[in-house]
């Protein structure tokens, strides 16, 4: 059998799946790089920002600022944890199916979820805050009161993120908060530093006041990709499995939010605004290291499913391998050059006051991440070929070594100690991590 095209010539069936093979690689290959470019964006415009904040704040008013939006990532889990997560895979599948019922229920019910959440949220501030005063309200934790009012404008913004990532336009999903709202925070800062307004108060309402903004452009983006198709449909209801299938994706979020930002949360609560600022300047060197693994890792994720389900076991190891290898070499000359040139980048960028602070706690997590590097895509390899639940545990494992020995080691070296619990737990997840793929997946690991 054949088809003719345009008189032309003959397209077989083979052809017609070698073709719409290409047209969809074509458009994974589209979505990757929208994606990407995106998230590579977003980091030095994110470092930028927090070079104006560091500088004209100050170590005490950008620790203190610091330590809230901390506090936000963890406040803010309830609201958003795996929403996005959980809302591409059932939109992507309703779509897909036509079970458009369905899609506007679970978009009905993730709106729901998020305004009840942020509500307990607030209301449990108000409670625990101003009325029974058990949380202060001076100092760092007076700014928890505008650092509140993020967690409704995140949830919404994650619901936002998932329903159109499950329609199939990954870019856009992404366009809002990792390309116009890092901009839109950037141009805000640095228009109150110029006129020399620029407080850890006025910050956070920047950060409020980006985060509407952005919400507005997200929700138009949403409304505009929203099916018609779906507009004359009742929405039904299938909460209680939806509940139970957000729980591992909150679970996992979770135990990655908390190994983010425990760090700084144990700095603040038994170290001083000080440290809190200077391990965050810190942080922002050592990411420059892991970005190659991250890009490596945007890379090869396909790659890693289709070896792993040919059962190509040569073929993984190379992968891995050689990944690795690629990944480190770019990482070592960054980590060399803020090792022997650190105290001068962070003196340029940062200021004088950040050069001595910064520049011990940056060594001892650049250390961290070369070993991260060096040991290659441990996670990715375990997730792409369905190891999630070992994933979780390593994820545990580090941390509950960064929380005991923070615990032990901030209030005897503040930042030098919150940086030695980071890379420790670092270590403990990667190392178990490793172990893990060399037997499961029968490979060796890392640049070796």
């Amino acid at each position: 059998m054949s088809f003719s095209i345009y008189g032309t010539g003959v397209l077989t069936p083979d052809t017609f799946k070698t073709t719409r093979s290409m047209k969809l690689r074509q458009q994974l290959i589209k979505s990757f790089m929208g994606v990407g470019s995106m998230h590579l964006l977003s980091i030095p415009v994110t470092l930028l920002t927090s070079i104006i904040l560091a500088r004209t704040l100050g170590p005490d008013a950008f620790g203190q600022y610091v330590f809230v939006l901390s506090l936000l990532a963890l406040l803010a889990l309830p609201a958003v944890g795996g929403l996005p997560q959980l809302l591409t895979r059932e939109v992507a599948s309703f779509s897909h199916t036509g079970q458009w019922s369905l899609y506007r229920g679970v978009v009905r019910t993730a709106h729901v979820w998020v305004l009840l959440v942020a509500a307990v949220v607030v209301v449990g501030y108000l409670l625990a805050g101003p009325v029974g005063g058990w949380i202060p309200q001076q100092g760092k934790w007076a700014l928890l009161g505008i650092v509140i009012l993020l967690v409704p404008l995140q949830g919404l913004n994650a619901v936002r993120n998932g329903t159109i990532k499950g329609l199939g336009f990954p870019a856009m999903a992404e366009m809002p908060t990792q390309a116009i709202q890092p901009l839109l925070l950037l141009a805000t800062v640095t228009v109150l530093a110029t006129l020399g307004t620029l407080t850890a108060t006025q910050a956070l309402w920047a950060q409020v006041g980006v985060a509407t903004l952005t919400f507005a452009i997200a929700s138009v983006l949403f409304f505009r990709v929203r099916p018609a198709a779906a507009h004359d449909h009742v929405p039904e209801y299938h909460n209680r499995t939806w509940l139970l299938a957000l729980l591992p994706f909150t679970l996992i979020a979770l135990v990655g939010t908390f190994n983010a930002q425990i760090g700084i949360v144990l700095l603040g609560t038994l170290g001083t605004d000080v440290a809190v600022g200077a391990l965050r300047v810190a942080e922002r060197g050592a990411q420059f290291v892991f970005l190659p693994l991250a890009l490596v890792n945007m890379v090869i994720s396909p790659h890693i499913v289709r070896a792993w389900r040919d059962g190509n076991t040569e073929h993984l190891q190379k992968l891995s391998r050689q990944s690795a290898r690629g990944a480190f070499l770019l990482a070592l000359p960054i980590g060399l050059v803020l090792l022997i040139f650190g105290q001068p980048i962070l003196r340029i960028a940062f200021g004088e006051v950040y050069m001595e602070s910064s520049y011990l706690p940056m060594v001892i997590l650049v250390a961290g991440q070369l070993f991260n590097v060096a040991l290659g895509s441990v996670g990715i390899l375990l997730v792409m070929s369905g190891h999630e639940r070992i994933t979780l545990m390593g994820q545990l494992a580090g941390l509950v070594a960064t929380a005991v020995a923070a615990l032990v080691l901030i209030p005897l070296y503040h930042a030098i100690g919150a940086a030695v619990a980071i890379s420790l737990g670092l270590v403990v997840w990667n190392i178990f991590l490793g172990v893990a793929v060399a037997r499961t997946l029968k490979i060796r690991p890392g640049v070796l």
